[in-house]
């Protein structure tokens, strides 16, 4: 497995550790075996680099057992955006640069199937 290949597996860990908490904190039933994330060809990962950029773009999907409440959607994008601004600040890079917020969207959706739910988290997270 190369660097790169790592990084991406790390991130993907990251991303995902921090949507299934987040998840747990508004009390949602996620079916565990459901979740899938996908990263879009848009995504680059250049840190640390001379020019150090970070951008995922991608969705992350799961089936719910049971609705998310009103206020869910809303307060999962906000832990995640607060989560990402916190990456940001944590990484350490060399010669004294830092990583900035360039551009940054999530959007949390849940569709109702029946008796099931689906959601999908689509992410635009991007700093240079």
């Amino acid at each position: 497995m190369t660097r790169a290949d790592l990084q991406w597996t790390q991130f993907r860990r990251l991303l995902l550790g921090t949507v299934l908490e987040s998840l747990l904190d508004q009390g949602a039933r996620v079916e565990f075996s459901s979740i899938a994330i996908d990263f879009s060809d848009q995504s680059r990962f250049h840190v640390p680099r001379f020019n150090n950029y970070m951008r995922f773009v991608g969705t992350l999907t799961a089936d719910l057992a049971a609705p998310l409440s009103p206020a869910a959607p809303a307060a999962l994008e906000r832990a995640l955006m607060d989560s990402w601004h916190e990456l940001l600040k944590s990484i350490e890079l060399p010669v004294g640069d830092s990583l900035t917020n360039e551009d940054s969207s999530v959007q949390v959706v849940v569709v109702s199937k029946g008796a099931a739910w689906s959601l999908t988290v689509s992410f635009d997270l991007e700093a240079d």
